[in-house]
């Protein structure tokens, strides 16, 4: 299926740089909503500042839901489709939310489980029941939400999708889903720029994947005429490794502000 573009959002987004507001690319947050309110707050948005979530909202992390929210709520907020948002549409199952059938186990296994257990923790009652009218009625809003974001937002001097672009499949525009949410290295290694005028901001891939420490964000060696770099990677694995951390990067400035993973009950 060819990836799908919101010309509404890109308006916007492209009006609030030309106007010379922020417009801010976050990371894979892959339920951690905590450290997502934190970075936020960090950033001090202006009430003309946009956000732009890179994918990978869910999953891992223990609160999935309330990232959802966050960002279903947020006039400020846009999204874009990632594989695990993906994997969610195909498997979330709100009427069997504490067993799991086969159709699951895949994405039970990636961190399926945990955002599963996020709905259940957001409707669980005093007594140990679950709400589960209040329950299935936001798994639904949640997923037609989810269903409808774009795979890829496109500007004048950005493209911002969750895993890339194949350098080798034509069209940026006509590529598939499966292209722009999981591809990796072809991307990655490519010896010329997917798009010649823009820079490709995406999360998917992380720095320890790039052999880089979780405070440094990747960039593409190859360049685009106006020596800007030809991508930029800033999934700064939120979920693991030595150092967790949420990543934001200003489109406007290059500015990079880095949040240390947060743990609250």
């Amino acid at each position: 299926m060819q990836g799908r573009r919101n010309k509404k959002i890109e308006a916007e987004l492209q009006t609030v740089l030309d106007e010379g507001g922020n417009v801010w690319a976050i990371g894979d947050v892959h339920g951690h909503a905590d450290t997502l309110t934190a970075l936020l707050e960090s950033l001090n948005l202006g009430s003309k500042d946009r956000v732009v979530l890179l994918g990978d909202l869910v999953d891992r992390g223990p609160k999935s839901c309330e990232v959802i929210k966050i960002a279903r709520d947020d006039p400020q907020i846009f999204s874009v489709l990632g594989n695990h948002e993906e994997m969610m549409l195909m498997s979330f199952d709100a009427d069997n939310i504490e067993t799991m059938n086969a159709q699951q186990s895949s994405w039970f296994y990636i961190g399926g489980r945990a955002t599963a257990q996020s709905y259940i923790d957001e409707f669980t009652r005093q007594d140990g029941g679950i709400y589960r009218f209040e329950l299935r009625q936001r798994a639904g809003q949640d997923l037609a939400w989810l269903d409808a974001l774009p795979h890829h937002i496109v500007l004048d001097d950005f493209r911002l999708v969750h895993a890339g672009y194949s350098p080798w499949d034509g069209d940026l525009d006509l590529q598939s889903t499966d292209t722009l949410m999981w591809v990796r290295g072809e991307f990655h290694n490519s010896i010329t720029p997917v798009d010649e005028n823009r820079t490709v901001i995406f999360g998917h891939s992380t720095m320890p994947g790039f052999g880089l420490p979780q405070s440094k964000v990747w960039e593409s060696e190859v360049e685009l005429l106006n020596s800007r770099p030809a991508a930029i990677g800033i999934d700064s694995c939120c979920y693991g490794g030595n150092e967790p951390q949420l990543t934001a990067f200003n489109l406007q400035t290059g500015d990079i502000v880095k949040q240390q993973l947060v743990k609250r009950n």
